[in-house]
């Protein structure tokens, strides 16, 4: 009796026990280890995977995007500041300036610009009043290396015609700075003298140039009568283009060594429009109008233009 109790009991306890099973499924082998849940099939984890490139390759082509607008708006800022370098430079330059010899009215569209430094050669605080009759002081017509006359021939005549500062075969033919195309070529004032006016005296005849008491002191072609001659002549600056760069350079006279100091350096990379035309302005004005355009080697390009007003130009007559 007490065996078939036990029996009893222990049925009961197996079958309850099978009731609260955590898991349930068929015993593997026998070894009382349950099989999981069911699992991903094949065709699932392709789309799965198919969803994710998708997600992946739009994400990667968004950030290829941003990078390259992020690269071409660096490249256009870049280009912007450097032609507002050149620009700054040429329009501070030039609106201080006391001489434009190229481009010149005859030829006003020209790709190079060439102006007075406002350099004061002898340091008596005055700037450009003692004048050579060579233009640049450097033993050739106009500006050595320069096409002046835009007519394709450079430095014409050489050194015999080193007072020929236009290159048009004349020397002293046009008065300076009287704003008259005293030789009929279509240019005003481009030609230099040692004699700045040509009037046979120091200076301006019957005048005090310099304020000393006397009148007409010297040699004729002290033009501002304090004893020396051409020690402060009107010093070249020229913006131009090599290798599609643009340069400025300087020739500057040193009235201690009788020699010219020369300077040139790079002003900005990547140029491909250098553009500076002479025009007559309100009032007889000369007006200078300046483009620059530079570009990159991906396509980008940036253009600048600028119209300047030569403050110490004289007044013209056309």
């Amino acid at each position: 009796m007490l065996l078939s109790n036990a029996t009893l009991i222990s049925q009961r306890l197996t079958k309850d026990d099978e009731n609260t099973l955590p898991f349930k499924g068929r015993d593997k082998g026998g070894d009382g280890v349950f099989s999981c849940e069911k699992g991903v099939t094949l065709i699932e984890l392709l789309i799965v995977l198919l969803i994710l490139s998708i997600i992946v390759g739009g994400l990667t082509e968004m950030l290829a995007g941003g990078l390259k607008s992020s690269r071409e708006n660096r490249t256009r800022t870049g280009l912007i500041e450097d032609a507002n370098y050149a620009m700054n430079r040429i329009i501070n330059a030039t609106r201080e300036t006391d001489w434009v010899f190229i481009p010149g009215n005859a030829t006003p569209v020209r790709d190079i610009l060439a102006i007075g430094a406002m350099a004061d050669n002898d340091n008596d605080g005055v700037v450009d009043e003692d004048w050579g009759a060579d233009i640049g002081n450097d033993g050739q017509p106009g500006i050595a290396g320069f096409d002046d006359d835009g007519d394709g021939p450079i430095d014409e005549g050489g050194i015999g015609r080193k007072d020929d500062n236009d290159e048009d075969g004349q020397v002293a033919e046009d008065i300076p700075k009287d704003g008259v195309d005293n030789d009929l070529d279509g240019n005003y004032d481009e030609e230099f003298r040692a004699d700045i006016n040509g009037d046979g005296c120091p200076g301006l005849c019957l005048r005090d140039d310099d304020g000393d008491g006397s009148v007409d002191e010297g040699s004729i072609n002290d033009d501002d009568e304090d004893g020396l001659v051409d020690e402060d002549p009107i010093d070249p600056l020229i913006f131009h283009i090599i290798n599609g760069a643009l340069y400025e350079k300087k020739i500057i006279w040193d009235s201690a060594t009788n020699a010219n100091d020369i300077t040139e350096k790079k002003v900005i990379d990547n140029v491909t429009q250098f553009r500076v035309e002479r025009l007559l302005g309100v009032n007889g004005k000369t007006l200078l109008k300046v483009t620059i355009e530079v570009t990159s080697g991906r396509g980008n390009s940036v253009t600048l233009e600028s119209e300047i007003y030569p403050r110490m130009l004289p007044t013209v007559t056309p």
